[in-house]
């Protein structure tokens, strides 16, 4: 009889302590089931955080405008990196990098340099005998390539491969630079004449040709111009259709250059 009390003690105690250990693991893990998307959430984030902070921050010219910073770390300097001040900032459309012109003598023959979206891997775009005009650079729509009108230095002769003076454009892979064939306007951007002299104007045409007849004029530093997207190849010329005001009509694209979205 006594044995069987005994066992039957054991036995309730087991029970109690299965039970008591089943509701305490049952517990544990609802903590855990409570716990873990919070866990998720957090990470989650701190990554957006971490990601947005990446993609927020900005390169910015120091308020004497002769550095270029990167968060804390200086990337440009006018005195080690040959140049001025730091003019603009341009970011490429897929956001991977941007590139900076500097100003050269009053900021007509300007400089320009080519880093990766994190600040780094600073690379030199223009060399000792060519020179970006005032600040006619844009990136090709996919952030592949940079046009850069170039001018020839008064203080260096140009190599005999080098192209001539205008629309330039570099592989931003290879680094690779060659005269601008692939330059195409984007019928979302705004565009303003340039290259005309301050006493001239450009002649909008009724078609993609010299010999067609005028039907306006824009003045040498006419902006707020856009592409239609209608254009043509004439020689070796690229005749592009544009807005402006009241007036449509054709012109030689060489003369304008996209409108600076700077920083």
């Amino acid at each position: 009889m006594l044995k069987k009390q005994r066992e039957n003690k054991e036995q309730t105690e087991i029970t109690k302590r299965t039970e008591s250990f089943s509701c305490f693991r049952f517990f544990r893990y609802f903590r855990l089931f409570l716990i873990f998307p919070t866990i998720c959430f957090c990470l989650a984030l701190h990554s957006s955080v971490n990601a947005q902070t990446v993609r927020s921050s900005p390169a910015t010219i120091s308020e004497d405008s002769t550095k270029l910073l990167f968060g804390n770390r200086i990337v440009l300097d006018n005195h080690k990196d040959g140049f001025m001040s730091v003019h603009q900032v341009r970011r490429s459309p897929d956001g991977k990098r941007f590139a900076v012109i500097a100003c050269g003598y009053e900021c007509t023959d300007n400089v320009g340099f080519l880093f990766t979206a994190d600040g780094n891997n600073k690379r030199k775009i223009t060399a000792r005998w060519d020179f970006i005009l005032q600040d006619s650079l844009e990136w090709s729509a996919d952030g592949r390539k940079l046009f850069y009108y170039r001018i020839n230095s008064t203080g260096a002769d140009p190599p005999k491969t080098a192209p001539a003076e205008g629309w330039v454009e570099i592989d931003v892979a290879s680094g690779r630079k060659a005269a601008a064939t692939s330059r195409t306007l984007k019928p979302n951007a705004s565009y303003a004449v340039f290259n005309v002299r301050y006493d001239d104007s450009l002649n909008v045409r009724e078609a993609p040709s010299l010999k067609a007849n005028a039907i306006g004029k824009l003045p040498h530093d006419a902006k707020g111009i856009t592409f239609t997207g209608d254009k043509r190849k004439v020689s070796k010329e690229i005749w592009v259709r544009i807005k402006s005001g009241g007036i449509t009509g054709w012109v030689n694209q060489n003369y304008l250059y996209e409108e600076s979205k700077a920083n």
